[in-house]
This record gives structure tokens, sequence and C-alpha cells, in this order.
């Protein structure tokens, strides 16, 4: 019972958010729950803080949207839903890249409010699918439902421009959605400025886990980095 009032009280407080850095808030405290919850292999708490942290990103995503309709044409900061700040100043002060809110804001589906509705209705579906299974969504899991459901709604994207003229043939295959993640991810790691130190201070109780997860990081990212030299190497 007190699991499910604190869904609740979650919940609406995310609805609340009017700020970016309110719901990036809510997002990072649901992220360290849900690594005490693996930790402590709690799988019900587990679930429901996996399904806040998401659907705190899917906030963030409708509060960025929000920004470019809201920007004034002539670039200034009058009636912007940040304090006045601009979309760039408002992300950086959340502690986010825009490419990470570009990736929440396809969680929320596009500015066409049928892939908005359609959307959503997916995301409920896949998050009532995850407690009844007791499986903890997933990010790649609640993305893929909600193109899905926009694609059907509004049908694919129209295919990229080709950025060489026709007799130029380049063999390249598709980009697809684990292309975007992985890239953005590793983008993300690269671009964040913060102290390391006060960070693994902020969290000891979560220090076999984080350093764990660490390591794992670290393997895959070596991984690449050979990956990238070699094929480097091979086209020139």
């Amino acid at each position: 019972m007190n699991s499910l009032v604190r869904y609740e009280q979650a919940r609406a407080a995310l609805a609340e958010c009017a700020r970016i850095d309110e719901a990036s808030e809510i997002r990072d405290k649901a992220a360290a729950l849900a690594a005490y919850a693996r930790q402590r292999d709690d799988r019900d708490l587990e679930v429901w803080v996996r399904e806040i942290q998401l659907r705190a990103c899917v906030r963030i995503g409708e509060l960025s949207r929000d920004i470019d309709r809201a920007e004034p044409s002539n670039g200034h900061g009058a009636g912007l839903p940040t304090g006045g700040k601009t979309k760039a100043e408002a992300l950086a002060d959340a502690g986010l890249t825009t490419s990470t809110a570009h990736r929440y804001e396809e969680l929320a589906g596009s500015r066409d409010a049928r892939a908005q509705s359609a959307g959503k209705a997916a995301m409920e579906a896949y998050f009532a699918k995850s407690r009844v299974e007791r499986a903890p969504p997933t990010m790649s899991g609640l993305r893929s439902a909600v193109r899905e459901a926009v694609h059907a709604t509004l049908g694919p994207p129209p295919p990229r421009r080709p950025s060489r003229p026709p007799e130029a043939k380049i063999d390249v295959q598709p980009i697809g959605p684990d292309w975007v993640d992985w890239t953005g991810a590793v983008q993300d790691l690269a671009r964040l400025d913060c102290d390391l130190t006060a960070l693994a201070n902020r969290s000891t109780a979560l220090l076999p886990t984080l350093l764990h997860e660490a390591r794992q990081a670290s393997g895959r990212l070596h991984t690449w980095i050979n990956i990238l030299e070699q094929t480097n190497d091979q086209a020139h």
C-alpha cells in the first residue's frame, strides 16, 4: 500500500512539473531508487520506480517540446516557460544535452496531436504490461512501443535525402534505433562535465552496483573504440 501511495504521489508531482529541472530531479531520484531496488533484489519496487524514471523522461520531453512552441521568433526570452531562459540554457541547468532532450521529445510524441495521443496510449499499455509481468520497463522498450504507435498513426517517416548526388553511390547500412541509442549515449557521456568524486561520495550505498555497471560500460567502450579504429584503418 505504501508503494502504491508513493507511486501515485510521484505521478502527481510529475504532472505538476512546470520546469525541466524539476522533472530531471524526479528522474534522477527514481534512477537511484531503481539501482537500490536492483541491489536488494526487490523486483516490485524496481518496476514502479523504473516506470517513474521513464515517465519523468517523457515529462522532460514534453516540456522541452513546449519551449520550442513558446520561443519567440525574434530570439528574445520573453514569454518562455523557463523563467526567461532559452531552451539551451534550461537544458544545461538541468544537466541535459540537446541530444538527450531530443530523444525524450521522441518519447513524448511528435508535435502532431494524433501522434501524441497514440504515443501516450502506447506508453500506458507498455507500463501496464511491465507491471503485470513484473518486468522493469526500459528506455529501449518504451521507445519501440511509442515509435510503433506513432508510425502506425502517421505512417513511417520520409526517407532521408541523399547527402551526395545519385551517381555517388555509398554502401551504408540503415542507421536504426540501436545506432541512435548507442551513439547518443556515448555522446552524452563525452559531453558531461561534472565532479565525478563528488558523485561517487554522494552514492556510497550504491558503490558496489555502480562499480559493476561502470566496469561493464568500460568494457563495451573499449570494444567500441577498437572497432572504430580498425574500421577507420580499413577505410584509409
